[in-house]
């Protein structure tokens, strides 16, 4: 329950611009829709402008990455087009191709883009089809609106840990222990093939909590149940993530029974704690800031799980109101701790002594499920 192979870290890209009143209003005309062109070491970047603070500009690509670039007047900002249009399915699919070589395989499906070993995309791309699915099964019976992507997603399932490890030394810092990794700043998810050595009967399984983890992280941030350039609080989007790695949660149609909807592993995690006396008095330490992912992530993980569980089974509405509220704040805003506290209080109550009697009550009847 310690081991930190279960923490399936997702590392928060925080930008800190804030668009500014004058100078940004030249390139974001028609809403923010136009094209623009700037240069920088000898290449150019095309994109949508989405924050400028005068001194830098961040740049929302055509194939949904972020390119923050120099941007200190509009003389090094060159309009190239009056509306944004995102790059076509074929050309991503093209330079992914030619970024990961012919060791590598680019599969296509509704709404992703999967670059894989080489072999079956049913083994490879559908899986991550499929959780997406699921995902707006999920929240349009909840009576949530679920947008429609605007880039085509991209997953990355590399052949084996060592290559995920260098793949990622110089992509981003992370912990040496994670799984997979979802990033808003390039939009993509990386991951690798944890089933080596196993019979192919078994590779699902092994790959399987990873895909539906960072694939609920992905699909959650471009459909807007998350805001992808908003301050979220850590919290909502792990549990959200953590909760969808439960069969009875990505699969309802199949698995009814609560049990099926408990995640085994933060569960036993979480009851864990209880008996260490970790817990009780945290709870509004991890909803006021993210500090506790930091300190100590498989705690805040099996918090956030068990927040986020107790809430969608004992006040689901309150749940999906809270979350609809969530995404509609503004993007790169800041949200500071005393925000944090309101907006929770606003639709789960102020009373922390009286739910955290309540989930601990409620965490305590949860039996652990069988395998």
């Amino acid at each position: 329950m310690n081991n930190p192979l279960f923490v399936l870290q997702f590392c928060l890209f925080v930008l800190t611009f804030i668009v500014g009143t004058t100078n940004a209003s030249a390139v974001h005309d028609n809403n923010g829709e136009v094209t623009v062109e700037i240069k920088y070491k000898g290449k150019k970047y095309i994109g949508k402008p989405i924050a400028w603070d005068g001194k830098d500009m961040v740049l929302l690509r055509r194939d949904g990455r972020v390119a923050i670039l120099p941007a200190k007047s509009e003389a090094d900002i060159k309009q190239v087009d009056d509306e944004f249009l995102p790059m076509s399915r074929s050309m991503i699919r093209k330079n992914l191709i030619k970024e990961f070589g012919s060791r590598y395989q680019v599969s296509v499906t509704q709404n992703f883009i999967v670059v894989h070993p080489v072999g079956s995309s049913t083994k490879w791309a559908q899986p991550f089809e499929t959780l997406y699915q699921r995902f707006r099964q999920y929240f349009t019976t909840r009576k949530i609106t679920v947008d429609n992507p605007e880039f085509p997603m991209v997953a990355v399932v590399l052949q084996t840990r060592g290559e995920f490890d260098r793949f990622l030394k110089s992509y981003h810092d992370y912990h040496k222990d994670i799984l997979g990794y979802y990033s808003p700043r390039s939009n993509r998810i990386i991951t690798f093939d944890q089933s080596a050595g196993q019979s192919k009967d078994q590779s699902w399984f092994f790959n399987a909590g990873t895909i539906i983890h960072e694939a609920t992280h992905q699909t959650a941030f471009n459909t807007g149940i998350h805001s992808r350039f908003g301050p979220v609080p850590r919290w909502i989007s792990e549990g959200l993530a953590m909760m969808f790695e439960a069969p009875g949660v990505n699969n309802s149609n199949f698995y009814s029974r609560q049990s099926k909807r408990i995640n085994r592993d933060r569960l036993i995690a979480l009851k864990y704690y209880y008996q260490k006396n970790k817990v009780d008095g945290r709870w509004m330490d991890m909803i006021s800031s993210d500090h506790l992912f930091r300190k100590d992530p498989t705690l805040a993980y099996a918090m956030a799980w068990g927040m986020t569980f107790y809430l969608a089974e004992t006040q689901p509405r309150n749940y999906i109101r809270f979350l609809k509220h969530d995404a509609k704040r503004a993007d790169f805003a800041a949200y500071d701790r005393s925000d944090r506290r309101k907006d929770f209080a606003k639709y789960f109550g102020a009373n922390m002594t009286d739910l955290e009697a309540r989930i601990n009550d409620f965490i305590t009847n949860l039996e652990i499920p069988e395998t």
